[in-house]
């Protein structure tokens, strides 16, 4: 019988690989150089691959099949994060989400390498040292950008008020959570590296000129908008406008999800579904 509480956890940590990392692959042609063109393509190809890694893990938990796991669920089957499946918008969006995220990934990556489970935490292991490399290719492009000129430093506020408030469902917890830290499968409970993911957000927003002001506990949905000194500040979920607010992030973990993911799976899944199980 599966450990269905494990299979919960590897199939979040891969649906929110694979689809970022889709998401990450539409810069393929588009983004501001070709050396950023090259580089965004490996991290997008580092990314899927990540996430095969960990349906292989689902797949020898349940007997089956990685690539059916990856492609031929239905969207509403999915347990991705809900920051992993917006659009790219402008490059300044996809930085913002590339920084939150990796940094988030980097949390939790490190607390898996102690799972009581020798194959989670070995593969943990080898991600880390891969993933790594994406959090130091969004750190300098953080800084570049939040010490250039003023437009794309404003951008850039603006993206982060889209981002940060729905970073916080990377921690959305999945089912049985609690079992699995009391397991040590999970060493590290999400609500507690939630915390420290704020913590070191915070702090590199400060140390990048871009301080959060107010520190209201993004659990609570506030939203960060630009002010005139191009401080984020926390405004809260009654005064944001409808039409351009960003979610609270969670939601994905129990198959809760935006339209945004079910355009996206049609066409990541095109192929699949047009020859399902077909070997090339």
């Amino acid at each position: 019988m599966a450990d269905t509480a494990l299979v919960d956890l590897l199939t979040a940590l891969a649906d929110d690989e694979l689809v970022l990392g889709h998401r990450h692959s539409e810069w393929t042609g588009f983004a501001p150089h070709l050396e950023e063109d090259v580089a965004f393509a490996s991290i997008a190809q580092d990314e899927i691959g990540h996430a095969a890694a960990f349906y292989t893990l689902v797949a020898e938990l349940t007997g089956d099949d990685r690539d059916r796991l990856a492609l031929g669920r239905d969207h509403t089957e999915y347990r991705n994060a809900i920051i992993c499946e917006r659009p790219n918008r402008d490059w300044a969006y996809t930085l913002a989400r590339h920084w939150l995220y990796d940094t988030a990934d980097g949390r939790r990556l490190e607390a898996l390498e102690r799972s009581s489970n020798e194959s989670v935490a070995a593969l943990a292991t080898k991600i880390r040292r891969e993933e790594r490399y994406h959090l130091i290719h969004a750190d300098s492009w953080m800084r570049r950008v939040a010490g250039g000129p003023v437009e794309g430093r404003t951008r850039l506020i603006d993206a982060m008020a889209l981002a940060f408030p729905e970073a916080v469902g990377i921690f959305e917890p999945v089912e049985h959570e609690d079992e699995l830290v009391e397991r040590g499968v999970l060493p590290a409970a999400s609500e507690q590296m939630k915390a420290a993911f704020l913590e070191e957000i915070r702090t590199a927003l400060d140390r990048l000129g871009l301080p959060t002001q107010g520190h209201a506990h993004a659990a609570d949905a506030a939203e960060f908008v630009a002010s005139s000194s191009g401080d984020l500040i926390s405004q809260g979920p009654a005064a944001r406008e409808p039409a351009e607010a960003s979610s609270n992030g969670v939601g994905g973990r129990s198959g809760i999800h935006t339209d945004d993911l079910r355009q996206l799976w049609e066409d990541m899944t095109t192929q699949y579904r047009s020859n399902p199980g077909a070997t090339w």
